[in-house]
């Protein structure tokens, strides 16, 4: 699963490594933005594109999807592919391939730190955390911002297991993520992280926090965060307009090749 975050996506910067289709559609992006390919005008047909490119049709498919997500284009049965803007949709991307890619839009963004204490988990807590009542374990709670916007991008709850709940670093505005921050102090790594994504409209207050319109459906991600032994480190909860953030995910499936 391959996932990194940009906010928003830069769809002008090639990667060596970056898997084809994914550099066909900046160079594209790129083209439509200088004006070879202007707003209104028609981008080649997809078996033109094949040969300009010397790319299969698969690959250069799923560029066209990339530029129809970041709202580029416009792809229309027997009409063609209209170009329909110069510059991406701004919008939260996080596209994740491995455990570290988690924390990685931390780098392009700040968390404003709202509250940190020691809280007694509780049946009132998250059902993560039931069989850890009675325990002490540190709460933090945040906004996290962009320079893109001017409102907050996220909401945060943050749980950290008692080990490390005297993290420092954790107030005012951070860059990096809490759990960098544990694996950067106390030198524990996650290998294992559970995450759940779902969708639900938030209460009155956090809509206040996040400056958005009553009703407005959010995205929920929970993860639980787990390290060699398989202890729980952290558990945290995101909460993200739907407006602004955007999932993606990419498998790949590596097929045995039959021995002679």
């Amino acid at each position: 699963m391959p996932t990194k975050a940009s906010i928003p996506p830069n769809p002008l910067l090639p990667s060596e490594t970056a898997p084809r289709h994914q550099n066909l559609a900046r160079t594209l992006a790129s083209e439509i933005e200088s004006g070879r390919y202007p707003v209104g005008s028609k981008l080649p047909r997809e078996m033109d594109l094949c040969t300009q490119f010397g790319a299969g049709r698969h690959t250069v498919r799923m560029a066209l999807d990339r530029l129809v997500r970041a709202g580029l284009i416009k792809r229309t049965p027997r009409l063609g592919t209209l170009v329909i803007a110069t510059k991406p949709r701004r919008g939260y991307q996080l596209s994740v391939s491995q455990i570290s890619d988690l924390t990685q839009f931390s780098a392009n963004t700040q968390m404003e730190v709202l509250e940190r204490t020691v809280q007694t988990v509780t049946d009132k807590a998250n059902d993560c955390l039931a069989a850890y009542q009675g325990q002490q374990w540190l709460f933090v709670s945040g906004l996290r911002h962009s320079s893109d916007y001017d409102v907050p991008i996220s909401y945060h709850e943050v749980w950290v297991h008692p080990d490390y709940r005297s993290i420092a670093g954790v107030q005012g505005r951070i860059k990096q993520s809490i759990f960098d921050l544990i694996e950067q102090q106390f030198g524990v790594a996650a290998t294992r992280v559970k995450q759940t994504i779902r969708s639900a409209i938030p209460d009155q207050k956090m809509e206040a926090l996040l400056k958005i319109e009553p009703n407005t459906p959010c995205l929920w991600v929970h993860r639980e965060y787990y390290d060699s032994q398989s202890r729980l480190v952290e558990l945290s909860l995101s909460v993200h307009p739907g407006d602004l953030f955007s999932y993606e995910m990419e498998l790949e499936r590596s097929i045995p090749t039959s021995s002679s």
